[in-house]
């Protein structure tokens, strides 16, 4: 659906994208946000083929995602996307997630028969803005989008989030360093690796002592450099404990042969039960 500013979509959480104790993953979020752009950039003619038409196509460079809480299998959400002002040549979006009436199921058997009656939450669940280019096909550089390339496009001015990203410092050691070699199903439509894989890869190397008890509550991403198939990557990671309810996680993805960065990240984590609720069955 489109206001007239906003793309809005029911969201229904899948099996497919739940964690171990039938939360809506990260991963998941991630990519509901990239679907939700891709689908609002098409319904103006600005998908990533419309572009490639023209000679051009879209990269995302920085993102700032922040959860407040994880949804449970087949809780229904509103998810809201929307196209902010240009600035020179970055493209900013944000994202707004929050339960629809009776989205918040008591029960995953209030859920199964359409029988909630929870209410409506009043408060947002995440919220995320991100920044994003357009890039000539030709010689890979930046391009000012003026109105001949928005078209009828909308623009609004409401903020999901500040898009002011914080800076992401490097640690002098890091607490691991995992090989990985990207393949033929990491690729993406500009023949590099999928931004979302950055996200699984750096997700996939925290410990399981924080994985299984914490939930990331703030995401911070740079995409730096695109990699590409047939590189050799080192993703590393440092975690150092705030308190006992949170951890912070600085990530960085370098290219093995020559130590350049790819990829950047710092992720906040939170004690799970401050974040989400258990999966009741009736």
């Amino acid at each position: 659906m489109n206001t007239d500013t906003k793309y809005i979509v029911p969201y229904a959480i899948p099996s497919s994208r739940l964690d171990a104790k039938c939360r809506f993953s990260l991963d998941g979020i991630i990519s509901l946000t990239q679907d939700l752009a891709a689908s609002h950039y098409g319904s103006g003619g600005l998908s990533i083929p419309h572009l490639q038409k023209k000679g051009l196509t879209w990269v995302i460079t920085r993102q700032h995602f922040e959860i407040y809480e994880y949804p449970l299998w087949l809780d229904t959400i509103q998810a809201a996307t929307w196209a902010k002002p240009v600035k020179g040549p970055f493209c900013y979006r944000d994202f707004l997630l929050s339960y629809t009436p009776g989205g918040r199921k008591e029960s995953i058997n209030a859920a199964l028969t359409g029988n909630s009656v929870s209410q409506t939450a009043t408060t947002p669940i995440f919220a995320g803005t991100s920044c994003w280019m357009v890039l000539s096909l030709v010689d890979g550089h930046p391009i000012k989008p003026d109105a001949s390339l928005f078209g009828t496009l909308p623009f609004c001015t409401e903020d999901a989030l500040s898009s002011v990203f914080p800076r992401i410092q490097l640690c002098d050691a890091w607490d691991s360093e995992i090989i990985i070699e990207p393949n033929g199903t990491d690729i993406d439509l500009n023949r590099h690796v999928n931004n979302l894989n950055y996200v699984h890869w750096i997700l996939s190397s925290i410990p399981l002592s924080i994985s299984q008890s914490y939930l990331v509550s703030t995401l911070d991403t740079y995409f730096i450099s695109s990699a590409k198939y047939g590189e050799k990557l080192i993703c590393r990671l440092h975690c150092e404990q705030q308190n006992d309810n949170s951890w912070q996680c600085i990530h960085s993805i370098i290219r093995a042969n020559d130590s350049s960065e790819v990829f950047r990240a710092q992720t906040q984590w939170q004690q799970e039960s401050l974040l989400s609720r258990e999966l009741k069955v009736e």
